[in-house]
C-alpha cells in the first residue's frame, strides 16, 4: 500500500475530503498525514479533524510518503512542483497542471507526475471511450461536452468565489477550473488532438473575469464543440455529453451518471449501464456495489487512483497532455 501525503486540501476546501476518500476507497493508498494549508494552524486543524499527521515541512513529508497530492489553489501549483521536485517523490497534481504556461520551465522527464481529471473515471464514459474506439458509432463526426454551472451567480458555500479565481492568469481561470475538463474529456473520448478554430468568451456577473466561454476545434474530419459557464442558473455541476457518428449517437450527463443512451439511425435506441454494457463499464472492477446501487462522483475518483496504482496508462492524464490543454487555450484566445 502506497503512502500519501497532501499539500493542501484542508478542511473546508472543494477538493480535500474528495481525495481522502477517493484516494483510500480501494485499500491500494493510504493518507498518512499532509501540510493542508499555508497557514499552520489551520493546516493543524485540518490534520486533527481528518485524524492524520500534519507535517512540519515539505521535507518531512517527502520523506516519509510515497506519493504527494497537490490540491493547494491553481496559481501555486508551480512553486509547489518546484519545490517537490528536489524529492525522490511521484507527483499527483488535482487539474490544472499549472496556471501560465509561458512560465513553465520544469524538466519533468523521468519524473512521475500526472494530473487527475476525475469525470473521466466514470464507467460509462470509459464506455462511451470503447464504444468510439469500436466503431459502434461509425466515423465520428462531432462531439459535444458542456459543463454549465451557476456558481458566480449563486455561490456553492460561503466565501466563494476565492479570490484567486477573481484573477485572470494567461487564460482565463474559467478554463483552468472548468475548460480543461471539456479538453480533457474530448481528448480521452477521441484518443486524439484537435485544434481550435473558434473562440467566444464573455463576462456576464459582477466579478469582471470570463465567466461563460465557447470553443470550437477540428480533428480532421471531426467537430469538437467545448461550452462551459459559470452564471447559467439551475445547473449545479452538471455535464452533458454527446457524440454522433454516421451511424449512431450518444448522449450521457452526470445528473444521470448511470445511464448512457444510444440511438442508432434505423431508430433502434439502447440504454447501457453497468450491468448491461459491451466493453468497459460492466467489468468487475467497477462494481464495488452492485448494480442498481448508485457508483457516483467519488467512486469515479476512486477509478483515477486505482489507475495511478496500476500505471495504466489508457486511463491516466500525465503531465503532457495538461500542458497540451493549456496551449489550446491558449491558441483559442487568439482567435478572437
Amino acid at each position: 500500500m502506497y503512502k500519501l501525503g497532501f499539500l493542501g486540501g484542508g478542511v473546508g476546501s472543494i477538493a480535500g475530503t474528495v481525495h481522502l476518500i477517493a484516494s483510500q476507497m480501494d485499500r491500494n493508498f493510504q493518507v498518512l498525514g499532509g501540510i493542508f494549508s499555508h497557514n499552520e494552524e489551520k493546516s493543524k486543524q485540518s490534520a486533527k479533524k481528518y485524524a492524520l499527521l500534519h507535517f512540519s515541512s515539505i521535507k518531512e513529508m517527502c520523506d516519509t510518503v510515497d506519493f504527494v497530492v497537490i490540491l493547494t489553489p491553481t496559481p501555486n501549483h508551480y512553486e509547489n512542483l518546484k519545490e517537490l521536485l528536489n524529492y525522490n517523490v511521484k507527483i499527483i497534481v488535482d487539474k490544472p497542471l499549472v496556471a501560465n504556461i509561458s512560465e513553465f520551465d520544469l524538466n519533468l522527464d523521468n519524473k512521475f507526475v500526472v494530473v487527475t481529471h476525475n469525470y473521466s473515471g466514470y464507467p460509462l464514459v470509459r464506455e462511451i471511450k470503447a464504444l468510439v474506439a469500436d466503431g459502434v458509432l461509425g466515423t465520428i463526426k462531432k462531439i459535444i461536452i458542456n459543463m454549465p454551472q451557476e456558481s458566480f451567480f449563486k455561490p456553492m458555500k460561503p466565501g466563494y468565489p476565492q479570490e484567486w479565481r477573481l484573477r485572470e492568469y494567461e487564460i482565463p481561470t474559467i478554463a483552468l477550473d472548468l475548460g480543461v475538463h471539456t479538453y480533457h474529456l474530448a481528448r480521452f473520448i477521441l484518443g486524439k488532438k484537435f485544434e481550435p478554430f473558434f473562440c467566444r468568451t464573455d463576462s456576464f456577473s459582477n466579478f469582471g473575469v470570463i465567466d461563460d466561454m465557447s470553443v470550437l476545434a477540428k480533428s480532421e474530419d471531426i467537430l469538437i464543440e467545448l461550452n462551459f459557464s459559470k452564471i447559467m442558473l439551475g445547473n449545479s455541476n452538471p455535464l452533458f455529453i454527446e457524440v454522433y457518428g454516421d451511424n449512431a449517437g450518444i448522449k450521457w450527463s452526470q445528473s444521470d451518471f448511470e445511464n448512457l443512451y444510444l440511438t442508432y439511425k434505423n431508430g433502434k435506441k439502447e440504454i447501457f449501464t453497468r450491468s448491461y454494457a459491451h466493453f468497459e463499464a460492466n467489468k468487475p472492477r467497477y462494481q464495488r456495489m452492485a448494480p442498481g446501487h448508485p457508483s457516483g462522483f467519488i467512486e469515479a475518483f476512486a477509478n483515477i487512483y486505482s489507475d495511478i496504482h496500476t500505471k495504466n496508462i489508457e486511463y491516466i492524464s500525465d503531465y503532457q497532455e495538461s500542458l497540451d490543454s493549456l496551449n489550446f487555450f491558449k491558441k483559442s484566445l487568439l482567435l478572437q
